[in-house]
């Protein structure tokens, strides 16, 4: 495979950013055709990436397949259809997080994608990112020891507008799904699944998590703390206890942050800076295009069993809280 044709599913804002660091991939990368239902946004995405490829019709989209592999930045409940239409016509996905709203939705995406023979990958893009890369190289290096805890926090002051997608339920709204998805994430990447979990939250008046929080236990008495909230702001950093120190992921921790400290009693901080081009979907995009290239279905970095059990956990969270999405359940 000399070059990688992406379909974008979904012109907004996160895909104008997908498709400005497919610039900086290592290997030749471009995407090919948008769809869009809004005619509008799918024609201005076109002409500023230079797209011939354009439709208003996801049945249209899959036909042509002027395409490789697929990549779904739409709102998080149109991701299971959209993706579900993909896969059984073989086509390759990598789909925004979260993935879906559900585990039962999450369980039949990756039966297809088995059946199928075809690659599918949740979009957690954060994983691939060198920070990430280097926590992890720090916590199998034995420098802090067995871990102990997880500590992280994601918020963000959502516009104060009823009509938002942050405030409707019929859009999977919340902070959960949104912004809970990170810490969760971090906390199944080193610590594995839950043993149990114990959540609260603030819910609105249409019943969506304005705050959440939860305390998730996991084998030999080790626990991870993590919280996201839309209606108030907290310092985004991560910290990750062992038995010999601390590595504390400095703000923004789920995005470039300014760099990763390792905290260990009686030595000097050592601190690993984080710079890179773009804002690092560059990392994920190569994962898809060596997986394609190795014919495997799904990334061994973030594979289809991690996001299982993270939406698992997360259902466990909305059902002790009270979050319920009645379209999708």
């Amino acid at each position: 495979m000399e070059e990688l044709r992406w379909g974008i599913i979904g012109p907004g804002s996160i895909a104008r950013d997908f498709a400005d660091d497919l610039k900086l991939a290592n290997g030749k990368q471009k995407v090919t055709s948008v769809l869009s239902h809004h005619p509008e946004s799918a024609n201005e995405f076109a002409e500023e990436y230079h797209i011939g490829s354009v439709h208003t019709k996801l049945s249209e989209f899959i036909k042509q397949k002027n395409f490789d592999v697929v990549y779904i930045a739409t709102p998080h409940p149109l991701h299971y259809e959209e993706a579900k239409a993909c896969l059984l016509n073989g086509i390759p996905v990598l789909c925004e997080k979260p993935m879906v709203i559900n585990s039962q939705q999450a369980k039949e995406l990756v039966d297809i994608s088995r059946s199928k023979n075809t690659f599918l990958l949740e979009g957690m893009w954060i994983r691939f990112l060198p920070s990430i890369t280097k926590v992890l190289a720090i916590v199998d290096s034995g420098e802090i020891g067995k871990i102990i805890s997880v500590k992280a926090s994601m918020s963000f002051l959502a516009p104060k507008d009823p009509s938002s997608r942050y405030f409707d339920p019929e859009l999977g709204g919340g902070s959960l799904l949104d912004l809970g998805v990170y810490p969760v994430f971090l906390s199944h990447l080193l610590l594995g699944k839950p043993s149990s979990v114990s959540a609260v939250a603030k819910l609105s008046e249409k019943g969506i998590d304005e705050y959440c929080a939860a305390i998730l236990s996991f084998p030999e008495d080790r626990f991870a703390i993590i919280e996201s909230s839309i209606i108030s702001k907290t310092e985004l950093i991560a910290e990750i206890a062992g038995e010999y120190g601390t590595i504390k992921i400095s703000e923004p921790w789920n995005e470039k942050p300014a760099g990763i400290v390792l905290i260990r009693p009686e030595k000097e901080k050592t601190e690993f800076p984080c710079n890179w081009k773009g804002k690092g979907f560059q990392f994920e995009a190569e994962e898809v295009m060596k997986c394609l290239r190795n014919n495997t279905i799904e990334s061994s970095l973030h594979p289809q069993q991690l996001t299982l059990d993270i939406v698992t956990t997360m259902d466990e969270i909305r059902k002790q809280t009270g979050v319920r999405y009645h379209s999708f359940e």
